[in-house]
């Protein structure tokens, strides 16, 4: 009898202690699954934060530097800086803006690219190769305070200084982009960046 309740009684032992290893083992089989999700998140987060940074990096560039340009228009388009904006305007800065991002001003990428023009007592120009490349705050009146009085001796003929605004927006596949991007940098779901400049 007491052999018999020895014997069942090493069973049940032997018994739960398999039992108690099986689980630990399938514990840590699921707590290594989900470190491995963690850790593939983790990964493709930081992949997305540089390439957004990146890309956001670049369109700020090109934005300042065609902004720059068209600041210049006094001087390259040999004028006072007050004629209109062209169509023709618009593709040369769309080619310079693919040059700048792209290394090519012919590639297939597509570009965005919105420039206005505000002068005081006129209406605010603008032109964009894509209606959803919008800047975070239209050129205006509104912005008008941006514009500083021209350097007159006498206050009666200082006037506003023309403003110029430059709009560039790119398609960048990420899934963060929300998390990680400010509004002003975004324009319907594309990369944007906007740079204002006075005219000279």
């Amino acid at each position: 009898m007491a052999n018999h309740w020895y014997k069942n009684m090493k069973k049940n032992i032997l018994t739960n202690t398999k039992k108690f290893f099986h689980n630990k083992r399938g514990a840590v089989s699921l707590e290594f699954l989900f470190m491995l999700i963690l850790l593939v998140f983790i990964f493709a987060f930081l992949t997305d934060l540089v390439i957004v940074r990146t890309t956001q990096g670049k369109l700020d560039n090109a934005s300042y530097s065609l902004v720059n340009v068209l600041r210049e228009r006094n001087q390259l388009y040999n004028d006072n800086g007050s004629k209109p904006l062209k169509s023709t305007d618009l593709t040369e800065y769309e080619k310079m803006a693919k040059l700048i991002l792209f290394g090519d001003k012919d590639s297939p990428n597509k570009v965005g690219v919105t420039i206005e023009h505000w002068e005081e007592k006129k209406s605010p120009e603008s032109l964009t190769t894509l209606s959803t490349c919008q800047p975070y705050r239209k050129l205006d009146n509104n912005l008008s305070y941006l514009s500083p009085r021209s350097e007159a001796a006498n206050p009666d003929n200082q006037r506003k200084i023309p403003l110029y605004q430059v709009t560039l927006c790119v398609e960048a596949g990420s899934f963060f982009k929300n998390l990680i991007t400010r509004k002003e940098n975004q324009s319907f779901g594309m990369l944007s960046s906007s740079s204002l400049a006075v005219a000279r």
